[in-house]
């Protein structure tokens, strides 16, 4: 879908008119829908039905899935699932939501902030409201990084950039949040950290972490320049993770041992995991 570009409403056959420009179902009415990026949602008013992946993992952006709705006043319950190739439906969402009267139309906003796509392509999002399908919305999903890029906060990319050492806050199994401090590799705006395996680096939970919080602190008095949100992938050991290995992460290891055969030994022992730095929550 060309940028800028709304998709269609699909009605279901036989169920609710369309009435000037708005969807008439029981009780409530929906003037418009989206599917898209979090950010571009609240920046760009045409933005199109589109939800990013980045150029190569499989973590979406946060996108949100925004109605604008109106009706008598009381409590509304809807609820949406995505459906894609081969079958693929996840879902259903469900929220609750109250009408103050027939007042202006407001806008009901779910964000999502963890799904992971198995891969670009078309997809379709059923919209129900209780347990009646209302249309479906189609949008894609695509395999690159949003307009605006990564959001790196220009102190925090500074840091990240000249710096070989972070901390990573990751919440555990228990509940409880632990700190540790990682090398990594930094790159296009994307953190990369090695870790498990014989003499490496262990970062508890972060192998099951959806969300971290990454600090970057002075080396001089260890004070906090700044910190992000990353959305945690743990990377399929393909030809781009040796890749990241030998180009990104073997030479900011200090005093590797067996420079020569740590890049087999790594994959044979450890994961990297790619953190990619997102924004703050819908409000």
């Amino acid at each position: 879908m060309p940028p800028g570009m709304r998709a269609d409403i699909i009605p279901p056959p036989k169920s609710n008119a369309i009435h000037k420009g708005a969807t008439i179902v029981p009780r409530l009415t929906i003037h418009d829908f989206r599917v898209t990026d979090s950010i571009l949602a609240q920046t760009e008013t045409d933005a199109g039905d589109v939800v990013f992946l980045g150029p190569n993992g499989t973590t979406a952006f946060p996108f949100v899935v925004w109605r604008k709705v109106s009706g008598p006043g009381g409590v509304y319950v809807d609820a949406f699932e995505i459906a894609g190739p081969d079958g693929f439906v996840v879902g259903p969402w469900e929220r609750s939501f109250e009408v103050d009267g027939e007042s202006w139309p407001m806008d009901v906003v779910t964000e999502v902030r963890d799904w992971k796509f198995p891969a670009a392509g078309d997809y379709t999002l059923r919209y129900y409201e209780y347990d009646d399908k209302i249309f479906e919305v189609p949008f894609q999903v695509v395999q690159q990084d949003p307009p605006y890029g990564v959001v790196v906060p220009g102190p925090l990319d500074a840091a990240l950039s000249k710096s070989t050492l972070c901390w990573l806050d990751v919440r555990q199994d228990d509940g409880s949040v632990k700190s540790f401090g990682v090398w990594f590799g930094y790159e296009d705006g994307r953190v990369y950290v090695l870790f498990g395996g014989d003499g490496e680096q262990e970062v508890t939970g972060l192998e099951r972490a959806k969300y971290v919080r990454l600090i970057a602190r002075s080396k001089d008095v260890q004070s906090r320049i700044g910190e992000v949100d990353c959305a945690v992938e743990i990377l399929a050991k393909d030809a781009r993770w040796d890749k990241l290995v030998q180009e990104l992460l073997i030479g900011r290891r200090l005093n590797v041992k067996d420079p020569v055969n740590a890049p087999k030994r790594w994959r044979e022992q450890c994961e990297i995991a790619m953190l990619t730095p997102v924004a703050a929550p819908v409000s």
